[in-house]
């Protein structure tokens, strides 16, 4: 007989209904929640099953990790191709990356380790695939080197030695401090809105990094 294969004759089907199942549990509950019985049964497999495609909970989520980085990292494209200046900029960025952290910055300092050394694992887990090392080094690298990139093009002259190093260092922490403001019910205390916060900071942010010192 000839045509499409039957649905759970598609390993790749079985395996991006796995994804999707442990998806929606981090989505739900957050990583520390995963549980790979309740993975299973959201994608209609049977625990053997799901061990044959990932050994340990730790493997999915750097799947779905390095994935969403990588989404995330092509949809920052046309912002770090045409974003006219610095504040615009920091803007979309800042605002791009909420959704990202609302389902994985929580566990970006957990992950961190990896991305710095490949043979490293967080806390005391088991090892992972050095395949899925590798793709999640390599979102995450690809991330940082298109945000450098475009922070120099908005910020000409600043060239001092380290400035570069600096200048993504001071981006990113903000921002992940930002993000954690906006996705905690902290944010509830200070009466000022996701947008409010975002716009202010870009302003700041972006004024320092033109006419700030070059030099500590």
């Amino acid at each position: 007989m000839s045509g499409t294969p039957p649905r759970w004759g598609d390993r790749a089907g079985r395996r991006r209904d796995i994804l999707h199942a442990a998806r929606t549990q981090i989505a739900e509950r957050r990583y520390l929640a995963l549980n790979m019985r309740d993975i299973a049964a959201g994608a209609g497999v049977s625990a053997g099953t799901l061990y044959s495609y990932f050994a340990t909970k730790e493997e999915i989520f750097v799947t779905l990790y390095a994935e969403a980085v990588e989404a995330h990292t092509d949809s920052l494209v046309p912002l770090c191709d045409g974003a006219p200046d610095l504040e615009t900029f920091i803007t979309g960025l800042f605002t791009s990356y909420l959704d990202l952290y609302a389902s994985y910055g929580r566990h970006f300092s957990l992950w961190a380790a990896v991305v710095a050394d490949p043979a490293a694992t967080p806390g005391d887990g088991p090892v992972l695939p050095a395949e899925l090392t590798a793709a999640l080094r390599k979102a995450t690298l690809r991330q940082g080197r298109m945000v450098s990139a475009t922070l120099q093009r908005l910020t000409p002259g600043r060239d001092a030695p380290g400035e570069a190093r600096r200048r993504q260092a001071l981006v990113w922490a903000t921002m992940s401090g930002v993000a954690e403001h906006l996705t905690s019910d902290r944010h509830l205390l200070s009466g000022v809105s996701a947008d409010e916060l975002i716009a202010y900071t870009a302003r700041t942010l972006a004024a320092g990094l033109r006419d700030g010192p070059r030099d500590p």
